[in-house]
């Protein structure tokens, strides 16, 4: 993979407006780690100054970008709880039963007659005294306590499995991602944008110019309700986003062969007036959002859509 040389302040945009995009509808607060080891719990809705806005329970907060050391989204979070609490109390309970049920003594509880000496005289056998207790004993039915069921220890909840890790490659100007398995169109002059994928744990590739003026990025995470919804989702998370946001057009396509919804918008962001284009598919189990965007203040404006237009079209899903 190719190094870059990074807009920082263009770049921290771009990964704030992927944090947004791919956020769940219904998004639960995520974790935000700070290189001082300090955890912020809230949700990025927006990035202003080199900081990002975090909106936590007691209000508004602006966390700068060079004090993050990794954003946890919600899910991450959530999945991981259930290992931190093991689940190990039923097991006095079991030790208290059975220290319960070893005084109960059946030669009191049943007043069989037998010869003093045999019951004085026999050992603490364990066999004999326990067919002796099971003898049903209408007479001592009060005097014996019923037998407690041993408590099931529920094995903790097994966590889902991490996102895999991502394999692909570029040959020539072709893109090919083995994990998902799909590939791509990748513009000579284009770089792939490790640090998105750091940084955006549902960024499956993000590539661009090498001042990233000009970005695409392919998106990837469960589905959990219709097209129509996911693509509603993130026009409203879009709107957030830009200011001066307004949508150009709206229309059903088909991507690699599947039914997705385009929208083509202007807003602006991070002093730019921008211009993007944001596609939503469903394959599967898996949503994905490609979004593409570029600056509408360059004199190369056209020029871009083109490219973006001519990658977004050649996705191929392969498997």
């Amino acid at each position: 993979m190719l190094g870059v040389a990074r807009n920082p302040r263009c770049f921290f945009y771009f990964l704030c407006l992927l944090y947004l995009l791919y956020l769940p509808a219904s998004a639960l607060a995520d974790e935000i780690r700070l290189k001082d080891g300090t955890k912020i719990i809230g949700t990025i809705v927006g990035y202003e100054e080199n900081s990002f806005k975090v909106r936590t329970s007691y209000g508004f907060a602006l966390i700068r970008k060079d004090k993050i050391a990794a954003i946890i989204p919600s899910e991450a979070v959530a999945e991981a709880k259930p290992e931190t609490k093991p689940e190990a109390k039923p097991e006095p309970k079991n030790e208290a039963a059975k220290e319960t049920k070893k005084p109960v003594s059946p030669s009191a509880a049943q007043p069989v007659p037998q010869p003093a000496a045999s019951t004085a005289a026999q050992p603490p056998a364990v066999t004999p005294a326990v067919k002796k207790d099971t003898v049903a004993n209408p007479a001592g039915a009060t005097a014996s306590p019923a037998p407690q069921p041993v408590a099931k220890t529920e094995p903790p909840p097994v966590p889902k499995p991490s996102e895999p890790v991502i394999r692909d490659e570029v040959i020539g100007n072709l893109y090919i991602n083995h994990t998902y398995g799909f590939h791509m169109f990748k513009p000579p002059r284009w770089e792939m944008i490790e640090d998105a994928r750091k940084t955006m744990p549902t960024a499956v590739v993000a590539m661009g110019t090498g001042d990233e003026t000009t970005l695409l990025v392919v998106g990837r995470e469960p589905a959990k309700t219709t097209l129509e919804a996911h693509a509603a989702a993130t026009e409203r998370q879009l709107r957030e986003i830009y200011e001066h946001y307004r949508q150009i057009s709206e229309q059903r396509t088909q991507v690699a062969g599947l039914a997705a919804i385009e929208r083509r918008y202007r807003g602006t962001a991070d002093g730019h007036d921008w211009s993007g284009i944001v596609l939503t598919l469903v394959r599967g189990t898996d949503v994905y959002t490609l979004l593409g965007m570029t600056w509408a203040d360059s004199d190369l404006i056209q020029i871009q859509e083109n490219v973006i237009a001519r990658t977004i079209s050649s996705l191929e899903f392969t498997k």
